[in-house]
């Protein structure tokens, strides 16, 4: 560390290793508060016995308490403190808000570049069959047999592709390293199978509606 323009080394005895966790994507080392005070870089001397000022506690209470009587009981005894829960702690950490409206923009982008991909390419697919739809309707079939046929095909080849993909996805992350920080939990997996299941009918819809509109004379070649 780095205590003013000197560079200082600090013996530190381990007491215990915990799960894997990071902090900035590094590893990190736990030390009382008094120590981190003390090794923490500093640009000039301060006070050996200075006061310690937190804006963070961590509080745990025994399982089956009541978390709002908590909650209650240590505001009404602490000045100037707000009680909440890990989630909104965590969730008002600078940068946080900030970081999370980035990454839902990706996602959300990502979704529409999917329904804009899934369906040119059921589009073209259904260009390349103009001629089977318009045989299919001169022999007789609905528009309604015809429509359903389209949608069948795409809800199939939606549910192959997004199989696929969390397989592959699947095996990939078995290959990462456990610095990595990554985490499927199951809610995050299930609204992302969810979301890609879902845009394939509808990026499809534009190729089902030229389906039902072709005419099949103009189809076969035989309109004037």
């Amino acid at each position: 560390m780095f205590q003013d323009t000197k560079e200082e080394f600090y013996d530190l005895t381990v007491v215990g290793i915990s799960d894997g966790r990071q902090y900035n994507l590094q590893p990190s080392v736990m030390v009382p508060f008094r120590t981190w005070d003390e090794l923490r870089p500093q640009g000039g001397q301060s006070a050996p016995n200075a006061e310690l000022v937190a804006n963070l506690v961590a509080v745990r209470v025994a399982e089956g308490s009541d978390l709002a009587a908590m909650a209650d009981r240590i505001e009404s005894q602490v000045a100037d403190v707000e009680v909440v829960d890990r989630v909104t702690a965590y969730e008002a950490t600078p940068g946080y808000s900030a970081q999370q409206s980035t990454l839902d923009t990706q996602r959300y982008f990502a979704l529409l570049i999917g329904i804009l991909v899934i369906g040119g390419f059921f589009q073209i697919l259904t260009l390349q069959k103009v001629a089977q739809i318009g045989m299919l309707k001169a022999i007789g079939a609905s528009n309604f047999v015809v429509g359903t046929a389209a949608i069948v095909q795409i809800i199939a080849v939606t549910v192959i592709g997004v199989a696929l993909g969390a397989a592959f996805t699947l095996a990939l992350s078995l290959g990462f390293p456990p610095t990595v920080p990554i985490v499927f939990s199951p809610a995050a997996i299930s609204a992302a199978i969810l979301s890609l299941l879902l845009i394939g009918p509808i990026g499809g819809l534009v190729s089902v509606r030229y389906s039902l509109k072709v005419e099949p004379l103009t189809a076969l070649g035989l309109a004037q």
